[in-house]
């Protein structure tokens, strides 16, 4: 009888111990795959935060074309504008000159 007790004993350590082991397997096994699923999110993650800043900057990017646009346009008129008053005020000034010679140094 106390043979028996301890062929009970021994049976129930080594299901025990077969009962830790398999345990351990199973929870190397679950932590692999959490990893893994970790892992996959992250890359998605990843993924999704380049998208993202790829089409923030496609965005800046044709902002700033625009604006390029904007002000070359707005430069082109100013010249024109410039121009136009050179063009327009040149006689004027170089009678105003010949003028102020002609006081200076008199007629001749």
């Amino acid at each position: 009888m106390v043979l028996e007790a301890l062929d009970k004993i021994r049976d129930a350590e080594e299901q025990v111990d077969q009962m830790r082991q398999t345990l351990k397997e199973e929870l190397a096994m679950y932590e692999q795959k959490k990893a893994t699923d970790l892992k996959k999110k992250q890359e998605v993650s990843q993924e999704k935060v380049t998208a993202v800043l790829q089409e923030l900057e496609t965005q800046k990017n044709e902002q700033l074309q625009k604006e390029k646009v904007v002000l070359l346009s707005e430069a082109k008129e100013q010249n024109l504008s410039f121009q136009e008053k050179y063009e327009k005020n040149k006689e004027s000034i170089i009678d105003h000159v010949i003028e102020g010679v002609k006081t200076i140094y008199g007629s001749q």
